[in-house]
């Protein structure tokens, strides 16, 4: 009896291992694109903010990180992309802490075309959506529009990619992702790091202006880039932001307005202080 099981098995097992050597082909019957992971392997939200532009700047570019997989080709192929809308979920939940019923909203954050981004039918996204030929690893871009309203509020836009004649899609977790942008300091979109936590401890606008003011300059995705790339830098400003937060904490006159300790909301007394790890 058992050695009939067996036997019936063996043909399905070996079904199973053939569908499973296929399963790659199945990205090899047409040219896929898909973006892909920053340079520090970030892929969740891409921060941007115009505040470090000059004031005359109206529009920027924002370039996010692309891959073709089915080789590179002899001529330029096109990527096309779509705004799609986001949601937030409110559930109601009874005593006990189940779900007893959900809500399904679209944020009200979303950005909006022609006044926070350039539209994409646009021609100027000609070369800006064009992969060149020969690359199979490049970037696309997607011009943003500095509107008055970025001073005081930060917007979302989540696109999504769509096939081409030049293009199916690759794997459906690689297809979308969100900018959120305004004009007001933010968190760097590869601030979200265990390095970054690990060596300047947690976000919070506070930090940063003090951050920027012993730098002297950006705090930005480059920044985070050079300390993700080297030690020496981490551990050298790591520790002048120490003695910086010292030097604060310590100057009388900041003590006696109130000022010091420093904390995360210079507003709220009750906010947690301004720290950096002083040891791995």
């Amino acid at each position: 009896m058992m050695k009939k099981i067996i036997c019936l098995m063996l043909p399905l097992c070996i079904g199973l291992a053939s569908c499973h050597e296929d399963d790659p082909l199945l990205f090899n019957d047409k040219a896929r694109v898909q973006l892909r992971p920053d340079a520090s392997g970030t892929f969740g939200d891409y921060s941007y903010s115009f505040i470090w532009s000059p004031a005359s700047t109206t529009r920027d570019v924002v370039y996010l990180p692309i891959r073709v997989m089915g080789g590179p080709a002899d001529t330029d192929r096109h990527v096309m992309i779509e705004q799609v809308n986001e949601y937030d979920i409110t559930y109601t939940k009874d005593h006990w802490g189940y779900v007893t019923d959900s809500v399904v909203t679209e944020r009200s954050d979303k950005a909006i075309a022609g006044k926070h981004y350039v539209p994409f039918d646009s021609p100027e996204y000609g070369q800006l959506l064009t992969i060149p030929a020969g690359e199979v690893l490049t970037q696309i871009g997607i011009i943003l529009i500095r509107d008055a309203s970025l001073s005081s509020e930060k917007v979302r836009l989540r696109i999504r990619l769509k096939p081409t004649d030049d293009f199916e899609l690759g794997e459906s977790k690689y297809l979308e992702r969100t900018i959120t942008f305004s004009d007001m300091l933010e968190q760097p979109s590869n601030w979200a790091q265990r390095y970054m936590n690990s060596y300047f401890g947690t976000y919070s606008k506070t930090k940063h202006q003090l951050m920027m003011k012993v730098v002297n300059g950006k705090v930005d995705e480059d920044w985070v880039n050079q300390a993700y790339n080297s030690v020496s830098f981490r551990y050298y400003w790591r520790m002048k932001f120490i003695e910086a937060l010292q030097a604060y904490n310590n100057d009388p006159s900041n003590i006696a307005s109130g000022l010091a300790p420093m904390r995360e909301n210079a507003d709220d007394p009750n906010s947690a202080l301004v720290t950096f790890p002083t040891s791995l």
